[in-house]
């Protein structure tokens, strides 16, 4: 019996136990071995297999387990009568397959682009893409296109977030209506008709898109640690779609969605907006006024699509009862930004409605309006306020950022993602502090675990109290360390990127995505995040004891670490309590009942002990703006003192630093100094000063290595490919070549580190021999420290070298001793010692192409061979590892 393991309660797989031990109030227990999946025995031809794996290691293609440490593969198992290859004809129908979902996604960006050529915006991206890189007007479009297709998948991100956040805020609402003994979420709901439908496949859309961001980390990548209905698959039913799935079979569901959310997309966004405009004017055409609508106000709208974004609005706010009206500029240049919101706001209520219809019943329009303005209008303004905070970061005034929202004002998602954020960070910090201090010091904060507590309910106070602290915090934090670095050094501010700079945009554009790609905001989360819990518990003894306030914040708990007091004065109710306090601000207790001490009876003892209080607070404050001032300058030096250790190349290409990569730069310097320095300290400390010298030659030898890797490689490498492409596209025949060996280098060392991390990191195994993958595989999973010095320059280093110089000396003594000996004119033979490496390359791309195209086929034929004969994976080469 060949069967997958079931899932536990964690998400993963489990060995299957005996019955006593698996399940012991099953009434068919018989003392054996049962499959956790059909509950049947193991037969004579049917053994059970054992082995334990997660859900970790089918996304990570781990090669162990991480619970036994068992190592295994999968080997896949087909039918019976599975011939040896396919027939030529199945081969040739599943590859019409796979290039009609190919034309597919090619028709997506094809429409997506034309949809986008209607936008106003589309047409000034096109028009600035023709200045920038001097391209026709239907390639500058199709460039365009880029962007609205970048634009789409944002949407389809913000939208399966809310999708999270609509389910927790109504199984939040369901708890509130039918209590605490109700487990579980709210199944769907009421609703009918055509909008009902449509939501229906919109909600399946998100939750594809949702899975497609879960397979590929997304949510790891965002979240240090997502919970698990975050990153819990939904494995959404497209065939849900009805008649309109069954008419595109031949597409599979990928494509299919993809298809699905462009139509849903470009339909709402420009096409209908496009439609309803011509239809005004149109209507005002027969009404004679079209030509003084038109031309006879400024305040109008002249572009088709605006004209229908106004309408809607108009439709919208006159369908809601709104009788106020808005000015004729407000609404020309606003309406954008009111409709993303307001379908933002209306899929997310709509999601509400549609999950608790039965049980909204009792709860009256004002609490919807207290959702709202907790979950929406609360963020909203953080996040511009925290954008307002950070103005002079890059140079921007207060008058161009509101032209910039003027003109784009869907950037206010933007503005309320961030305030989101921020209040998430806010909450892990003011849960960390009641970890460390005892209930008495937060008496005026509103308690989330109070039963009588409902998140229906408008706490003004609580909300004002919220927006003050939160303003001030960011001021503090923020807007104070700015302008005391301004004022220290008036040249540090504005920021410097490449972003900027016209001729280098789209590279980056790919420099950024690289660095969010190695996910350098998690190696900056596990670098402070272990600091930070000892950093403020000592920080609070010491203060609270200087100021005789120690019995008054931790009580009898002073002299305890973090998390005895966690175990003893802490008790989160349940992981929505986070939600909760982020609802009423972050600004919460969540200690439940441990007693009922106020402010008067800790006060009334001490008539000084307010005014040590505040004194400790104002020395927070202090704290907590030089180490904001310390932690934003500080690395932007170290990475501008780098780059001008460097300035040497910069200069060459004529850039200038980037303080985006300074800013890291200076944060993994900084690191690599200070554990140094600590290392260093403490083996002399310990008087293991032979250990230390013995690293300190084994740092010495990977500095050998590297500095190999990094020089000489890269040099030949940039010399090959500056004679194989770039001096023969550049430079003439009848003219001398000019040799830059400091461009060569960096060029070979651009694509030597591009090859590298393609070939160990990626999948992408078509630029390296097996033998070549295996060493670098090799190299990343034990480490270069634990590897001997001969095998890496034998085996790695010495190869690629050799491999270099055959491709740059043989064409060379073909072309300067051998080619004279034919006794050609001196113009043929200056033209074959100029194209002889062109040449070469040609062979090596036409070899290179023949290649993929037979691997391709191979893999295509595999791909096919499984989906028709397949019918399963089996585990094998199941050891345990006793290392």
């Amino acid at each position: 019996m060949d069967v997958f393991p079931a899932e536990n309660e964690d998400g993963g797989y489990d060995r299957a136990l005996p019955a006593e031990e698996s399940d012991k109030d099953d009434d068919d227990d018989d003392g054996g071995d049962l499959c956790r999946i059909c509950r049947s025995p193991e037969g004579p031809n049917d053994p059970l297999r054992r082995f334990v794996t997660t859900i970790h290691v089918c996304f990570t293609k781990s090669s162990s387990t991480q619970v036994c440490r068992r190592s295994y593969s999968f080997v896949p198992v087909y039918s019976e009568n599975a011939p040896e290859r396919l027939p030529w004809h199945e081969f040739v129908r599943g590859l019409s397959l796979r290039a009609l979902r190919v034309a597919a996604y090619v028709f997506v960006f094809l429409f997506n682009a034309f949809c986008f050529s209607l936008h106003p915006w589309g047409r000034s991206t096109a028009i600035e893409n023709q200045r920038v890189f001097r391209v026709s007007e239907k390639f500058a479009l199709l460039l365009a296109g880029f962007l609205y297709n970048g634009w789409i998948a944002y949407i389809m991100t913000m939208m399966a977030v809310l999708k999270l956040a609509a389910e927790d805020i109504s199984w939040l609402v369901h708890r509130e209506i039918h209590g605490e003994n109700e487990q579980g979420r709210v199944g769907g709901g009421g609703g009918g008709g055509v909008a009902c439908a449509f939501w229906k496949s919109v909600g399946i859309l998100c939750d594809w898109w949702h899975d497609c961001l879960t397979r590929r980390g997304f949510f790891h990548a965002v979240l240090v640690e997502p919970r698990e209905a975050v990153i819990r698959l939904r494995n959404p039913q497209l065939r849900e779609f009805g008649a309109v799935r069954r008419f595109l079979f031949l597409l599979d569901d990928n494509a299919f969605a993809v298809l699905a959310i462009s139509f849903y997309v470009s339909f709402f966004f420009v096409l209908l907006p496009f439609m309803m405009g011509r239809l005004v004017i149109l209507l005002f055409q027969r009404m004679g006024v079209a030509t003084q609508l038109l031309s006879g106000d400024d305040s109008l709208p002249q572009e088709l699509v605006v004209i229908g974004y106004w309408t809607m609005l108009s439709l919208s706010l006159a369908y809601l009862g709104s009788f106020s009206t808005l000015s004729r500029a407000i609404a020309k240049n606003l309406s954008l930004g009111f409709l993303v919101v307001a379908v933002a706001l209306l899929y997310l209520l709509w999601i509400l409605s549609a999950k608790v219809w039965k049980n909204l019943y009792v709860v009256k329009l004002k609490e919807g309006f207290v959702l709202s303005l907790k979950f929406g209008v609360l963020p909203l303004v953080l996040g511009c306020w925290l954008d307002f905070c950070t103005l002079p970061i890059l140079g921007i005034t207060v008058s161009r950022r509101l032209e910039f929202v003027s003109d784009y004002p869907f950037v206010m998602i933007v503005h309320w993602v961030y305030g989101e954020l921020y209040l998430l960070l806010v909450s892990n910090s003011m849960e960390l502090i009641q970890k460390i201090l005892q209930k008495r010091p937060f008496w005026f904060l509103l308690d989330v675990t109070d039963p009588n507590y409902k998140i229906t309910k408008l706490y003004l106070g609580q909300l004002l109290f919220a927006l003050a602290f939160h303003a001030s915090l960011m001021v503090i934090l923020v807007h104070l360390p700015i302008m005391t670095i301004s004022f220290i050094s008036p040249s540090f501010f504005p920021l410097h990127l490449w972003f900027y700079e016209e001729r280098i945009m789209f590279l980056s554009m790919a420099a950024y995505l690289w660095l969010g790609r190695i996910r350098v905001i998690d190696w900056l989360v596990d670098l402070i995040q272990p600091a930070i819990e000892p950093i403020v518990h000592k920080w609070i003894i010491i203060v609270s004891s200087w100021l005789q306030l120690r019995d008054f914040f931790l009580g009898n708990h002073a002299n305890q670490n973090v998390r005895p007091l966690l175990q003893q004065g802490l008790e989160i109710a349940d992981e929505w309590s986070q939600v909760l306090s982020i609802a009423e601000g972050s600004l919460v207790s969540f200690y439940g009942s441990q007693h009922d001490t106020t402010s008067e009876d800790d006060t009334d003892d001490d008539r000084f002990i307010k005014l040590r209080i505040g004194l400790m607070l104002v020395l927070a404050t202090v704290s907590l703006f030089l180490i904001s001032t310390i932690s934003m300058a500080l690395p932007i030096l170290v990475g501008r003192t780098f780059f001008h250790s460097i300035s040497f190349i910069l200069d060459k290409f004529g850039l200038k630093h980037d303080d985006l990569y300074g800013f890291w730069i200076g944060c993994y310097i900084l690191r690599v100094t200070y554990i140094g320095a600590c290392f260093i300290i403490n083996h002399i400390m310990i008087r293991r000063t032979d250990l230390l010298l013995n690293l300190v030659l084994l740092w010495i030898r990977n500095a050998l290595l590297f500095s190999v890797w990094v020089s000489f490689i890269p040099m030949l490498l940039g010399l090959l490919i500056d004679l194989m492409i770039i001096i023969p596209t550049q430079v003439p025949l009848s003219e001398t070549p000019v040799y830059s060996f400091l461009r060569d280098w960096l060029i070979g060392l651009v694509v030597l580190h591009i090859w590298t991390y393609l070939t160990m990191f990626t999948r992408v195994n078509c630029f390296a021999t097996v033998a070549c993958r295996e060493k670098l595989k090799r190299i990343r999973s034990v480490g270069i420290n634990r590897l001997p010095w001969k095998w890496l320059l034998g085996k790695v280093i010495c190869p690629i070298i050799k491999t270099l110089l055959i491709t740059l000396v043989f064409p060379f003594v073909v072309a300067n001793s051998l080619l004279p000996l034919l006794q050609f004119s001196g113009a043929v033979d200056l033209a074959v010692q100029r194209l002889i490496w062109p040449v070469l390359l040609a062979i090596i791309i036409i070899g290179f192409i023949a290649k993929l195209t037979l691997d391709l086929f191979h893999y295509i034929h595999r791909l096919e061979y499984n989906d028709r004969y397949m019918v399963g994976d089996r585990v094998a080469d199941f050891i345990e590892d006793h290392s």
